[in-house]
């Protein structure tokens, strides 16, 4: 609790304090701009234009769009030291009973254990994550090509990025993508590689772009992706590729030829004959590789087809063999995987199969929720475990040990929650953790010694942070201990005291007692103010807006989101063993909440929803996305099951109703 005895080290053993969020701030302004002056030369244009009085010309330092000598992307993005949240919860701890088997993104301090799946916006999840860390990015990011295609799961926060990508057409789209490249080439380590995914709108003006963050010469390949699928054009050659553009940070590349061989087309006796092709002019043989050519950098993998069994709702969703090429030729087994924009996880599950780490996150809480149900499915196929929190708890007397073998080690995969904060999951993280989390919002540091204070913002003001229950107060002896330990620890004269009391709820009385105080300051002629800051408030969210005096109200990410809820499962007989269900009373519990999407599972484990056709229900009215309540499932055979149902709304917030219910034939 708050008021326990401060002798704690200053760092943060869960998230990132104020140190390292700006240590990160400090490394990402620090990168420098690869020097190709041979690429960009304008000596010679600029004699020649001279003479005839021309002065439009390229700019001969060449920077990308939006970049910033000094701040980098700083003054259009602002730096925002938020912090991350990875509750205890059986929803955000899955495991497959290998601990062991994962590792972490900073190996330094033993933080952000891989696999990992965060839900934010990614600039906030890149400039939190350490340099160095990444072995492979693949992201797809939304294609230019306007914003109500590119809005696919309807929740707010999705609208929100989306605004700042269109606000200003093409500039602005690539000023937002150039923020977030410049962060993943200081991810990325030595070795890595990144791919970008994108189509014929904008490739060439994000071509341009990543020729000046990661260098000209650090193209590695223009790979176009063919398909056939779709409907074509009677007045133009039909569009089927997308390009797909690959980088490497620096030139020692990773890059597995055999791993991306295919066979040779050809018929002749070089591809056939095994015998090969002597040259006249050396007497070298050359030989057909026994695995196959090296694909080319034109790919002919056909999009996925409607009814495809990788298919899980998700729109723009890509077939796993395309990401099984890049993941096989530019990582190695063991490695980290990367996926900003993750969508419908393919990336991540595909990273998972062939045994690399991987690292996801999206904006959308249903994204998120539906990848997540994806890598947990092929998670439990290839370890052969159900997936859960509660194996390693200690057994209940007479309860029977699982008789379930692990096949292959699959690490544990943890959800990060950043700038968005579901309030109900602060229940399941300790104290210490919530005032870290509290004084990196506020950046603070921890105050180290004796008594009531939690923090220190600088010589003026300090703070207390309450109990991490979202019900519960600081009481009126906390406080009083608190001013006391001020008073006694820090006054100095002649300046202004600012005490700061943060938690979730102030009752009346706590208030009243707060003015007493004030009044006896005032009495006593003491320069000492007390503030009372709920955590779930403009004023916190003010607060901390004054450290970034750049951004805007609008740019500044921070909820704390009220959880959904659902009154019952309903559930009657159809036919048979097909049964028809509803989630009777879900809502949204937020101010201007309404439920965007329902999910089912049929058959469960504690941790997981694993039946894919029920993963995405919901439908279109007036232009937005809003929640099917409803669904029918077929049982295999009678008997006693495990009905869950799971809700999201607009704005991040998520409910789970589970119920016992006695199929009949």
């Amino acid at each position: 609790m708050a008021g326990e005895n401060k002798t704690e080290s200053l760092g943060s053993e869960t998230t990132q304090d104020v140190a390292e969020l700006t240590q990160l701030e400090k490394e990402s302004q620090e990168q420098k701009l690869p020097e190709q002056k041979v690429v960009f030369k304008t000596e010679s244009i600029k004699t020649r234009a001279g003479r005839r009085g021309v002065h439009n010309l390229p700019d001969q330092t060449n920077p990308p769009m939006g970049f910033d000598p000094e701040k980098a992307f700083d003054n259009v993005f602002p730096f925002l030291k938020l912090p991350y949240l990875q509750p205890n919860t059986p929803e955000d701890i899955i495991s497959f009973g290998s601990p062991e088997a994962g590792r972490f993104l900073d190996e330094k301090r033993k933080k952000i254990p891989v696999n990992a799946i965060f839900f934010g916006d990614n600039l906030h999840i890149l400039r939190a994550l350490p340099s160095n860390c990444i072995d492979l990015i693949y992201i797809d990011p939304p294609f230019f090509s306007g914003r109500n295609y590119n809005q696919l799961w309807g929740d707010d926060n999705e609208v929100r990025t989306f605004h700042d990508i269109w606000e200003d057409g093409l500039p602005s789209y690539l000023v937002w993508l150039n923020a977030r490249l410049w962060e993943m080439k200081r991810v990325l380590k030595g070795t890595g590689s990144i791919y970008v995914h994108c189509d014929w709108r904008a490739s060439h003006y994000i071509k341009c772009e990543m020729d000046k963050i990661l260098g000209y010469d650090s193209l590695r390949n223009e790979i176009v992706w063919c398909y056939r699928q779709g409907g074509r054009s009677n007045v133009e050659f039909p569009k089927k590729h997308h390009i797909l553009l690959w980088y490497s940070k620096a030139r020692n590349w990773t890059f597995n030829a055999d791993s991306v061989r295919v066979p040779y087309e050809g018929t002749g006796g070089f591809q056939t004959s095994g015998k090969g092709v002597t040259s006249k002019a050396t007497g070298t043989t050359y030989k057909p590789n026994p695995l196959g050519k090296v694909a080319e950098d034109w790919w002919d993998i056909p999009a996925l087809p409607p009814m495809s069994s990788q298919r899980i709702g998700y729109p723009t969703q890509k077939p796993e063999a395309l990401l099984e090429r890049i993941i096989k030729a530019s990582s190695n087994e063991g490695d980290i995987v990367a996926d900003f924009f993750m969508g419908g996880g393919t990336t991540c599950a595909v990273a998972q199969k062939l045994n690399r780490r991987f690292v996801g996150c999206d904006i959308s809480r249903v994204a998120t929720s539906v990848a997540l149900n994806r890598i947990i499915r092929d998670g439990e196929e290839l370890s052969g475990r159900t997936a859960s929190v509660n194996r390693d708890k200690p057994k209940k007397k007479n309860e029977q040990l699982s008789l379930e073998m692990t096949i292959k080690p699959v690490p544990d995969i943890r959800v990060y929650y950043m700038g968005v904060y579901p309030i109900e999951k602060f229940e399941f993280i300790g104290q210490k953790e919530f005032e870290d989390f509290i004084l990196t919002c506020y950046e603070a540091r921890r105050f180290t010694g004796e008594g009531q204070i939690t923090g220190i913002m600088n010589a003026a003001t300090s703070l207390v942070v309450g109990s991490v229950r979202p019900t519960e107060s600081i009481t009126e002896k906390q406080l009083r201990k608190f001013v006391e330990d001020v008073l006694r620890l820090r006054y100095q004269k002649n300046i202004k005291m600012k005490l700061k009391v943060v938690s979730w709820v102030f009752p009346p009385s706590l208030q009243k007692y707060a003015r007493v105080l004030e009044n006896y300051f005032i009495k006593k002629n003491l320069p000492v103010a007390i503030e009372l800051i709920p955590i779930n408030s403009q004023l916190f969210r003010k607060r901390i807006l004054e450290h970034y005096k750049d951004a805007s109200r609008s740019e500044f990410l921070l909820k704390f989101i009220s959880q959904a809820s659902i009154m019952d499962v309903a559930y009657k007989k159809v036919d048979g063993l097909k049964y028809a269900f509803e989630a009777v009373g879900a809502r949204s519990n937020n101010i201007d909440g309404y439920l965007i999407n329902c999910q089912w599972d049929f058959n469960f484990v504690e941790g997981r929803f694993a039946e894919r056709e029920y993963g995405l229900m919901r439908e279109q009215k007036d232009g937005k996305y809003v929640a099917v309540l409803k669904a029918e499932k077929e049982f295999e055979k009678p008997g006693k099951y495990i009905v869950a149902c799971r809700v999201q709304d607009n704005l991040g917030g998520e409910a789970v109703k589970t119920k016992e219910v006695i199929i009949k034939q």
